[in-house]
């Protein structure tokens, strides 16, 4: 392991021109690489150390296969995609669709949050459609304050900094519509994005297809691209009109105060006009 990706507990900043821990936060397998796959390939390759917590095991989503089946097959889909850019992965045994921002839930969080000590952290946002995500979402806000103080899950030491935290970007306009904060072309990296989604087969081609009632026709690679591709193109139509495919993020309020600009810089892409 190289200095750079040596876990630093108390959450000191080692560089100014990136991220060096960077931990996605999401409610199942694949929701990090549908609203974040681009960054975190992109910033994998700049030496970045990528985390992935999934907070439920992904049981519910399929037509045929039951909840045990399912979720020992989410497991293996997701650490296929995360050995793609060396990601840490954690998933855990909460049912599909039954997440609850309980006080348990919290603490659990705080002390994953603190044991990898990310200076960046993504997360769904607090209105977004699935129960799953909001309470995800809800998760991440009420852990966020609580990661500096000792006497909250003491078994954990404390964070001395707060991670920089920020929510992807969803369609929902109800009760506040997304703001698009930071954005980040992904042409450069959509096949290795979709190679990661490529992983989630029980997902991307027989449970959306089916759900979506968007048959899988001809090549699946072809119909994933068309499929995932939908909501990148949107952003960058909305956010990014350089580019054929981008992501985006709010900033949120509740983790380290950091200019938008300063984080776009750190991810080492250029700012959006």
């Amino acid at each position: 392991m190289s200095e750079r990706n040596t876990p630093d507990p108390s959450g000191g900043r080692k560089r100014t021109d990136s991220f060096d821990r960077i931990l996605f936060v999401g409610a199942h397998p694949d929701d990090a690489e549908f609203h974040a796959g681009g960054l975190m390939v992109s910033q994998a390759r700049r030496g970045s150390r990528i985390g992935i917590f999934c907070l439920t095991d992904g049981s519910a989503g399929h037509q045929a296969l039951d909840r045990v089946s399912l979720a020992r097959r989410r497991a293996t889909e997701a650490a296929q995609a995360a050995e793609l850019i060396g990601a840490e992965l954690e998933i855990w045994p909460v049912p599909d669709g039954e997440l609850e921002p309980s006080l348990g839930n919290r603490l659990r969080l705080i002390e994953a949050i603190r044991a990898f000590a990310p200076d960046l952290l993504l997360t769904h946002r607090l209105n977004d459609y699935h129960p799953d995500h909001r309470a995800t979402a809800q998760l991440v806000q009420d852990a966020c304050y609580l990661l500096r103080v000792p006497n909250v899950a003491p078994g954990t030491p404390a964070l001395r900094r707060d991670p920089v935290v920020l929510a992807a970007a969803d369609f929902f306009t109800r009760p506040a519509p997304f703001r698009a904060d930071v954005v980040l072309g992904t042409d450069s990296v959509i096949e290795p994005v979709l190679d990661m989604l490529s992983c989630h087969a029980s997902q991307v081609f027989e449970w959306l297809p089916f759900i979506s009632d968007t048959p899988l026709k001809g090549d699946p690679r072809q119909w994933l691209r068309e499929f995932y591709g939908a909501r990148p193109k949107a952003l960058a139509r909305r956010h990014a009109p350089d580019f054929t495919y981008a992501e985006a993020f709010e900033v949120s309020e509740y983790g380290h105060r950091m200019a938008a600009s300063e984080i776009q810089q750190r991810l080492g892409v250029p700012l959006m006009a």
